[in-house]
């Protein structure tokens, strides 16, 4: 198990210096909208705060998933680093952003979805590709 936390954390650290590494926010994609971006970067936070961990990590790109070996343990593992913010209450905003990085060469689109929880806030960061399969995800508490 904490071989597992370890790649998560990982995944998630390289997600991090990947992808909200940028030179900027940019434009979303050229055919990504931003309402179908926003809206499934919040299908991904109902997942996550229900506990469906594994159709979290089946929303992986393919070869992310496999790369980083993301599992819904590796994913549960990252939600119980936020469990003292306690139950999901609302979510207050989304921000929908194109990603620029110079590790990854196709364009994405980053996201942040703010949520109150019963104790602190979480912030939910997801990155899509073009076919709106994740390719980066972090959850932190403000």
């Amino acid at each position: 198990m904490k071989r597992k936390i370890s790649v998560l954390m990982a995944v998630l650290l390289l997600a991090l210096l990947t992808l909200t590494g940028c030179r900027g926010a940019r434009p979303l994609p050229e055919g990504m909208e931003e309402e179908a971006v926003g809206e499934a970067a919040r299908e991904i936070v109902a997942l996550l705060v229900d506990g469906n961990y594994q159709e979290v990590a089946d929303s992986f790109r393919p070869e992310v998933k496999e790369e980083y070996s993301v599992t819904a343990d590796t994913v549960k593992a990252m939600m119980d680093t936020v469990s003292e913010a306690g139950g999901y209450v609302k979510t207050t905003r989304t921000l929908v952003v194109g990603g620029d990085s110079k590790k990854f060469t196709e364009p994405y689109a980053a996201t942040a979805v703010y949520c109150e929880h019963q104790s602190k806030d979480v912030i939910y960061e997801i990155s899509f590709d073009a076919d709106l399969k994740v390719i980066g995800l972090q959850v932190k508490q403000k």
